[in-house]
């Protein structure tokens, strides 16, 4: 699997993080399935994973994915990123990875 890149937007950050369509077998093989995150503090979440019949909507994440966005302090235009470990099996209860990419501020000097 390759990394999932994801810039939020403001159903990601207030209801659900939708996912591109290519990564659904990549990340679950069922409609509905409970996937382990570990985020770069070494916490693990647990994201309902949800499609709909017919493979044809993107997967999208619930459950711990809002008291992830809450504690993370995630907006609109933060990134997140999934690494999956190859080394792991992931049916066998591994974890995938998750980071965050926050935007660079910009900071404007009077003169």
């Amino acid at each position: 699997m390759e990394n999932i890149t994801k810039k939020l937007n403001i159903t990601d950050v207030e209801r659900r993080l939708l996912l591109p369509e290519n990564c659904l077998e990549d990340l679950r093989s069922d409609l509905e399935s409970y996937l382990k995150f570990k985020d770069e503090e070494g916490r693990v979440w647990t994201f309902r994973c949800r499609a709909s019949p017919g493979g044809r909507s993107k997967p999208a994440f619930y459950g711990d994915w809002f008291s992830f966005v809450r504690e993370k302090g995630l907006g609109v235009g933060d990134v997140v990123v999934i690494i999956s470990d190859k080394e792991k099996n992931i049916a066998a209860g591994g974890c995938f990875k998750i980071k965050i990419k926050k935007p660079a501020s910009k900071h404007y000097q009077n003169e």
